[in-house]
């Protein structure tokens, strides 16, 4: 891994991938183990990106991708998950692009938390 590489962190479908801003080039590429949502939320504070996807949450290492918890949400289903944390300074929200049942899901928030 090179460091000090600004990242673009995307996510769709089970997968969330850090790309270098510059170049566009994957630094690396998480998969998850469940889930057919199309709609993928993230949240970034420090090193920890934070996923909400298919009624589940997970914290990531933001520098190598790696899954360091995951919490199954029970009994709140399979929907696509909103995420949120206090202190969030700047906040920019995208549409959420899906598909079939998901088309009307909520706009996904991409949060920047310093």
């Amino acid at each position: 891994m090179i460091k000090n590489r600004e990242r673009l962190y995307v996510g769709s479908r089970r997968y969330v991938a850090a790309l270098d801003a510059q170049t566009g080039e994957e630094i690396w590429r998480t998969k998850f183990a469940s889930g057919t949502s199309a709609v993928v939320t993230m949240l970034l504070k420090g090193n920890r990106l934070f996923v909400g996807h298919s009624g589940h949450a997970y914290g990531l290492d933001a520098g190598t991708g790696a899954i360091l918890w995951t919490n199954e949400l029970p009994k709140m289903g399979f929907n696509p998950v909103m995420l949120a944390m206090e202190g969030a300074s700047e906040c920019a929200s995208q549409a959420a692009v899906a598909a079939g049942a998901e088309a009307e899901a909520a706009a996904a928030a991409a949060c920047v938390v310093t």
